[in-house]
């Protein structure tokens, strides 16, 4: 049996936590803006014209047939946990260092969520870590 940690595939330069941590940049254009005052001066704030357009052009780079807009992230979430057919006592892997939809999507469907340490530089997982499970299951 292998004694070494289970992080032991990555260098030491991975850990080393940012200064900051960063939330999230934003690229917004001119046409962007444009395209959202169209919407608000239109007769259609919700499920409009604009929404088939999207998921059509959503599904053409996905390379699928379909695709559904939803509300927000953890709608989304919720959506994939559905069609993943996550059910009462299935366990789902999820970091530590993340929103609470992506926790709370899992109850949602009544399974279990298994939080994961993260790596500090990069904010993810990794395979080693989840497979290690470095941090207690909830009730377990």
């Amino acid at each position: 049996m292998d004694s070494r940690p289970p992080w032991r595939d990555l260098n030491e330069e991975c850990f080393r936590a940012p200064e900051t941590s960063p939330y999230g940049k934003q690229w917004i254009s001119d046409e962007d803006i444009g395209s959202v005052v169209e919407v608000l001066r239109s007769e259609w704030l919700t499920t409009g014209p604009k929404v088939h357009e999207f998921e059509e052009a959503f599904a053409a780079v996905a390379g699928t047939r379909e695709a559904v807009a939803v509300s927000n992230g953890t709608a989304a979430l919720h959506c994939a946990m559905y069609a993943l057919g996550i059910g009462p006592g299935d366990e789902v892997i999820v970091p530590a260092m993340t929103f609470a939809a992506t926790a709370n999507c899992v109850v949602y469907q009544a399974g279990r969520q298994s939080l994961r340490m993260c790596v500090p530089r990069t904010f993810c997982s990794t395979r080693s870590r989840s497979r290690a499970g470095l941090l207690p299951t909830p009730g377990r």
